[in-house]
């Protein structure tokens, strides 16, 4: 009887969906170019004493995707990167954004959101804490995998 139920009220209350195509950006006006994203939020975080580092692009296996990082004094690591987060929305046009977890900030321009993890109470045990600050943009999706090239040792490389 309830698979009955379930049946009746699903066929009852369901219209077919229909698509509507794809949905429209998050963001109005024209994409930030990636170096640009990059720059402004570690100006922002500079102008606070935060001092990041671009990782190299070839260690992600995401397109449209930028690592900052750094490592800091984990006594102020959080307070630093609150107030690097705050400079980047006062100074530099970037707004809140919902962070996805709890203990964890972040922020959205153009066409990216930059994201970053508290270290909290567990990094106080050492004396410094690694500070990571990512920045995806709209559309990210996995890099084209690079054939194989064949080793210098084999016969068809020759």
């Amino acid at each position: 009887m309830p698979a009955v139920l379930v049946m009746a009220a699903a066929t009852a209350c369901g219209a077919p969906l229909q698509d509507l195509g794809p949905l429209p950006p998050r963001y109005s006006g024209p994409p930030l170019a990636a170096d640009e994203a990059v720059a402004d939020l570690t100006a922002a975080m500079a102008e606070e004493g935060v001092t990041v580092r671009r990782m190299p692009q070839n260690m992600s296996p995401i397109e449209c995707h930028e690592t900052l990082g750094a490592e800091y004094p984990s006594a102020t690591a959080d307070a630093a990167l609150r107030s690097g987060f705050a400079r980047a929305r006062s100074g530099h046009g970037w707004k809140e954004s919902q962070a996805p977890a709890e203990g964890m900030l972040g922020l959205r321009k153009a066409n990216w959101t930059a994201t970053t993890e508290l270290t909290g109470s567990a990094a106080a045990e050492f004396p410094t804490a690694q500070v990571v600050i990512t920045l995806l943009c709209d559309g990210a999706h996995s890099k084209p995998q690079a054939p194989a090239t064949p080793s210098a040792g084999s016969p068809t490389a020759r």
